[in-house]
């Protein structure tokens, strides 16, 4: 069997997912998927056997050239996608290195379907690949190395935070406005 991608390997690790419904799988506030997102790309995640699929329409404000979507809104939809294959197998991760490629324009006004997959796993690193197609076409390849993080990373990272900083966090949490 030929490979059909041109920059992924293609390969799908075989595990055991640790979840069965992604609903609530990140953080309410995430750009990418969170609900309380208001302005974010609304992905909205679902598990089919080991793969994450996703199918998205991008708003207009993610227009980049005309009629086509903005390169990064492509990437950020990749990050987010590719992020919820550590959380199918059950070791959250953060995003170490992120690979996208443009192998043709994703046109606005048309839904497109992404999905993602575990292609290996190494001790504490994960990799993932993913696609974003239209009918069934191919139009973006992308991968990433996945770091597995535990909760002490956020911690670390709150207790580094001056009191202003927190402050300012406490409001975003709160739904407040973040400066």
């Amino acid at each position: 069997m030929t490979n059909r991608y041109r920059y992924l390997s293609g390969t799908h690790f075989d595990f055991e997912p640790k979840v069965d419904d992604l609903v609530g799988g990140h953080t309410p506030y995430c750009w990418g998927c969170g609900p309380e997102a208001e302005r974010g790309l609304g992905l909205r995640p679902r598990l089919e056997g080991l793969e994450i699929v996703a199918d998205l329409a991008f708003a207009r404000r993610f227009e980049g050239g005309p009629g086509t979507v903005h390169g990064g809104a492509i990437a950020a939809f990749m990050d987010d996608l590719l992020g919820y294959v550590p959380v199918v197998y059950g070791t959250p991760g953060v995003t170490a290195k992120l690979d996208t490629n443009f192998i043709a324009p994703v046109p606005m006004g048309v839904t497109v379907t992404g999905s993602a997959w575990m292609s290996r796993l190494e001790g504490n690193k994960m990799w993932a690949e993913g696609v974003i197609e239209v009918n069934e076409l191919v139009l973006v390849e992308s991968s990433a190395l996945f770091v597995a993080i535990t909760s002490d990373h956020y911690r670390r990272v709150f207790d580094g935070f001056t009191e202003e900083q927190l402050e300012r966090f406490a409001a975003y949490r709160s739904g407040d406005y973040y400066p």
